[in-house]
């Protein structure tokens, strides 16, 4: 968290990608902007091959605070998939033009996801609940090839932990301690 915060102090601009089971399993994308975590829920995860689009439905913005979490919340586990920085592109450096126009270019500096990508709306809210961006990697040194597994297939563990959705659920609900257990214990009969 003190690297985080020291990070921050240099202007750089943290950036968090969670997996998340919640009706279904998808991916989050969260962005630290102006005090907030922006944030798009991506059915399919990202895609580091150059010109793969994939769906990235925008969220209500979260609080800083939930950045780094990893645990199961009420919508379901959640995994802290990868974690680092991001800084918008040249042309995007507007970040509120940016968003408002529906066009966000930007770099990661991710443990897993690394480069240029690019957030483009597709269409606005209007009747629809939320507004529907794309998300797609661009034509980079950290791009995968074809032929390649897909980072989410090679790589599909927590960044902080290592440990698998799975793995995540049975610690959270694995009894702490002998107190709990026996207070688990009594529950049950």
């Amino acid at each position: 968290m003190e690297a985080e915060a020291n990070r921050c102090a240099f202007g750089e601009r943290p950036y968090a990608m969670k997996k998340h089971h919640a009706t279904r399993l998808h991916y989050d994308l969260r962005l630290e902007w102006n005090g907030v975590l922006l944030s798009w829920a991506l059915p399919e995860g990202p895609s580091c091959r150059t010109g793969a689009i994939r769906e990235a439905i925008e969220m209500e913005d979260h609080r800083r605070a939930y950045l780094l979490f990893e645990g199961v919340h009420e919508t379901g586990p959640i995994m802290l998939w990868d974690r680092g920085t991001w800084e918008p592109c040249p042309e995007s450096e507007d970040i509120e033009q940016s968003l408002r126009q529906g066009i966000l270019r930007f770099t990661l500096h991710g443990e897993k996801l690394k480069g240029g990508w690019t957030l483009t709306r597709t269409s606005t809210a209007g009747n629809a609940p939320r507004s529907v961006w794309t998300l797609c990697k661009c034509a980079d040194a950290f791009a995968e090839s074809h032929t390649r597994r897909c980072v989410l297939e090679e790589r599909p563990n927590s960044i902080s932990t290592g440990r698998a959705l799975e793995e995540i659920v049975l610690d959270w609900t694995r009894p702490k301690d002998k107190h709990q257990s026996q207070i688990r214990l009594f529950d049950e009969a």
